[in-house]
């Protein structure tokens, strides 16, 4: 006997694209908005959130693959590395000096991330997969680093070809805090930065005519104000809120 059965397809889940400088505290931001976000849902699969984020290319590469300059200035041994000077091509991303380039700030240092082809499939890739996690419901707060136009126009086609909707927040903060907050980064851990990225990085990732939904400051807001003013926007746009049980 044949038995008809269906299987729920689920909507599309909604993405919430966080985009701003290195060092603008976006990862910081995109973890406590995954935590309140987490606590409004009250275990509704429908408004649960996952955290994904650009850096998470750099865990996919082999460590042999990081850059010269990089693991020195984490102050390890680079002898183990696949690439033994810097551009000479085998590293999975490089930092180049843009120091004579146009831009909102000027000045030295200022250094633009540059990605080994192997890396930058590696971030299509990636753009592919939050798009698969939208497209079977699962809504996103994606922590991203747009730096170059063909990574947003990559990012965003994935997401809309699947359905899913789109909320773009932009992160500001001041360039003496993107500094400060830089050099303060040089902890020996993946999360150390070159001198002159965050200047650099915030003349190019708001250049691109993103069409933004909500903006916030790192710099005049806490942690906490921001986090409210983008659930505002979700709220403002429908995304309603769980109710915790009572």
């Amino acid at each position: 006997m044949l038995v008809n059965s269906t299987v729920e397809v689920p909507a599309p889940g909604l993405a919430l694209l966080v985009n701003g400088a290195s060092s603008s505290g976006k990862s910081t931001l995109c973890r406590a908005l995954a935590a309140a976000l987490t606590v409004r849902a009250a275990n509704d699969p429908v408004r649960l959130f996952g955290t994904v984020a650009f850096d998470d290319v750099v865990l996919l590469c082999s460590e042999n693959m990081y850059a010269i300059d990089f693991v020195r200035g984490q102050g390890r041994d680079p002898s183990n590395l696949v690439s033994q000077a810097p551009f000479d091509g085998r590293a999975a991303w490089e930092y180049v000096d843009e120091s004579d380039a146009m831009g909102i700030h000027g000045g030295s240092p200022r250094v633009r991330l540059v990605m080994h082809p192997f890396t930058r499939r590696l971030l299509r890739g990636l753009h592919l997969g939050w798009a698969t996690h939208l497209a079977l419901g699962s809504n996103l707060v994606i922590d991203h680093f747009l730096q170059d136009q063909d990574w947003v126009d990559e990012c965003l086609a994935a997401i809309r070809e699947v359905g899913a909707r789109v909320v773009c927040v932009r992160v500001d903060c001041d360039l003496a805090d993107l500094e400060r907050r830089e050099s303060s980064r040089a902890d020996g851990n993946l999360e150390g930065r070159p001198a002159g990225l965050a200047r650099r990085s915030d003349e190019l990732c708001h250049s691109h005519g993103i069409e933004y939904d909500v903006r916030v400051s790192t710099s005049t807001q806490s942690i906490e104000e921001s986090v409210a003013t983008v659930i505002a926007t979700l709220d403002a746009i429908g995304f309603a809120e769980s109710q915790p049980p009572r």
